[in-house]
């Protein structure tokens, strides 16, 4: 499955091998006072470029209703401190950097990684519930493969949302809305309140993030 969350870094990744820079990618998520909206996010990336003095320092930027999340690339722990001091003083208190594209080495039951992701989806961190959901998504069949596609791509749609890409968003719940089905529940998880919601936010052109109940 293709990532609907789709990589907008300006960074060209390059092994040292040919020489070039490789720089790590770190999940970086400051918080904010709630003036921010999707609609700064533009904006925001622009003065955390210029502020950081490379276009390449950070990439898919994106505003949740308490914090502004990116990518910020790094080539080592020097400057990773450079940055996120910087970050502090200019923008936010840091609430997490996190190393990304490590090896996946996961153990926990669908169940439990289901649960994380709901949980991580109810606290607006809609690109890490993404992440979390493919893992149980890869081996799944039959209904029960539609049913979490169709969760990754409310995830995924929401994380487009706080792009202010809400065209995009809009579409991805059409899609998301027909892969959930009409199933009552999967897992405690209430579908038929997710379809509700994603009905209301078509009806209503105006994708914004939501609780999943759990029974």
């Amino acid at each position: 499955m293709k990532s609907y969350c789709e990589y907008d870094s300006f960074v060209s990744k390059g092994s040292s091998e040919s020489g070039a820079v490789v720089l790590a990618r770190y999940l970086t998520r400051i918080a904010h006072d709630g003036k921010p909206s999707p609609h700064d996010a533009k904006a925001i990336a622009q003065r955390i470029r210029l502020m950081l003095g490379s276009r390449e320092a950070i990439g898919n930027l994106r505003i949740s209703n308490h914090v502004i999340e990116f990518d910020l690339f790094a080539r080592d722990s020097a400057q990773l401190s450079s940055f996120t001091d910087s970050l502090e003083k200019e923008i936010g208190k840091v609430v997490t950097v996190k190393l990304l594209d490590q090896p996946l080495t996961e153990t926990r039951e669908k169940e439990e990684i289901l649960r994380e992701g709901i949980e991580l989806f109810n606290e607006e961190r809609f690109w890490e519930c993404h992440e979390m959901l493919e893992r149980i998504w890869h081996p799944a069949k039959g209904e029960e493969r539609e049913i979490i596609q169709g969760m990754i791509l409310t995830a995924a749609a929401l994380v487009h949302a706080q792009k202010d890409r809400n065209e995009t968003s809009l579409g991805m719940l059409r899609k998301a809305k027909n892969k959930l089905g009409s199933a009552e529940s999967y897992e405690g998880i209430d579908l038929k309140q997710v379809r509700q919601r994603i009905d209301e936010m078509l009806e209503h052109r105006d994708p914004k993030p939501f609780k999943i109940k759990l029974q």
